[in-house]
């Protein structure tokens, strides 16, 4: 049942932001641009953010046990890093598509970092326990949020451009990301 419950806030709160993006459309935007952003962003975040997630997580654990053997685990656990994060990295970058700025900034970035913790902590919430304490949430925030948080951010840079960069205003997001 956990499952199902948050499946259906990240699909409600993926949808929120494209009705956002609708609504509140710069004068620029059109249909395809509309379209164009939700598809780019969701390609790019499903294509690339599993992989800089798990790698981060292989390299703190490697860290942290001080055994350079576990990262071998980068190699033989990246298509489980895919199995399990590739749909909220597809979702947080339809959301990253949905709310891109006409000028990029620190605060746009840092908005999709955290829809990347919500997100990443979403995909391992239902599989944390039971009850609902407070130390049910750590490995989900350990496992699931924290890379969920860096790969957002960096994928988000990379579609984004560097703060202060302004997007083109006659391209779709195909030609610029």
């Amino acid at each position: 049942m956990k499952l199902i419950i948050t499946a259906a806030v990240l699909l409600l709160a993926t949808v929120a932001s494209i009705v956002y993006r609708v609504k509140q459309r710069s004068p620029d935007d059109t249909g395809h641009r509309i379209r164009s952003d939700l598809v780019a962003g969701g390609l790019m975040f499903a294509f690339i953010a599993p992989a800089i997630g798990g790698i981060a997580v292989t390299l703190v654990l490697s860290a942290i046990s001080q055994t350079p053997r576990n990262l071998m685990i980068m190699v033989f656990g990246l298509p489980w890093f895919y199995l399990f994060g590739v749909i909220p990295a597809l979702l947080c970058g339809v959301v990253a598509g949905a709310l891109r700025p006409v000028q990029s900034t620190w605060a746009a970035l840092g908005k999709i970092a955290l829809v990347g913790l919500v997100f990443g902590m979403g995909s391992f919430l239902p599989f944390s326990g039971r009850d609902a304490a407070v130390g049910d949430v750590v490995f989900p925030f350990f496992v699931g949020g924290l890379p969920g948080m860096l790969s957002g951010f960096l994928c988000a840079y990379w579609f984004y451009g560097k703060p202060g960069s302004v997007r083109p205003a006659s391209a779709d997001a195909s030609q610029v990301a």
